[in-house]
């Protein structure tokens, strides 16, 4: 078993159906998507670049013909999955039922994607986490919220780097965004359900930076 089936299998409540051969929508369509899931998810869990995204874009509508990464087909079908399920009102609607399908078709690249000790598996569990939370009836965002917090632990996220080490500010500036879009997760779902928290703070050293820019 893969560390993918295993957090499937854990974080699990119903079998998503079985992807059918698609069509991708036509791009005006994946633009609104990622739109919408730029202006309602991404700005308060900023967890990839969104260069990442439109490049994935660009990749699987073969734009500029390069090979397609297993983590850009997660990354473009969990975005659209999260931006249909964003904006359904009902289980029985089209967004809900496209957002399953999305979802369904990215679990096709789990395997590859939530190998551990990697960045790209922090990505990939927060933005199934994010589903979870529209889609309860499929998965448990309290599990899953558990797998990323340990992810982040166990690259050792939950600290920032000695002041003597010399690391590269945009690494640093990714750690700590990582880390934070996990923690304010984790506390979110866990005070939704009355479960104490997975990550604990106590153990937790990661400065936050204040962007002066900001607050002009």
């Amino acid at each position: 078993m893969t560390f993918a089936r295993l957090i499937l299998a854990a974080a699990n409540n119903d079998t998503l159906p079985r992807p059918k051969p698609f069509q991708l929508p036509p791009r005006a369509s994946a633009m609104a998507l990622i739109q919408y899931y730029l202006d309602n998810i991404f700005a308060l869990y900023p967890v990839f670049s969104e260069t990442a995204l439109y490049n994935a874009l660009d990749a699987v509508y073969q734009v500029n013909g390069r090979t397609v990464s297993e983590f850009e087909y997660w990354l473009l079908y969990m975005v659209f999955a999260i931006a249909s399920t964003s904006q359904s009102r009902s289980s029985r609607d089209a967004y809900y039922n496209d957002g399953v399908a999305w979802a369904g078709r990215a679990l096709q690249f789990a395997d590859k994607v939530l190998i551990p000790g990697y960045v790209s598996q922090i990505q990939a569990l927060v933005l199934l986490v994010e589903y979870s939370m529209l889609d309860p009836v499929h998965f448990d965002s309290w599990q899953l919220i558990g797998f990323a917090c340990r992810a982040i632990v166990d690259l050792g996220f939950h600290q920032d780097p000695p002041k003597e080490q010399q690391v590269d500010k945009n690494n640093v500036e990714m750690r700590r965004k990582l880390f934070y879009c996990v923690y304010s997760l984790d506390r979110y779902v866990t005070f939704h359900i009355f479960i104490p928290f997975v990550e604990s703070q106590r153990s937790a050293f990661v400065a936050v930076k204040v962007c002066k820019s900001c607050m002009m």
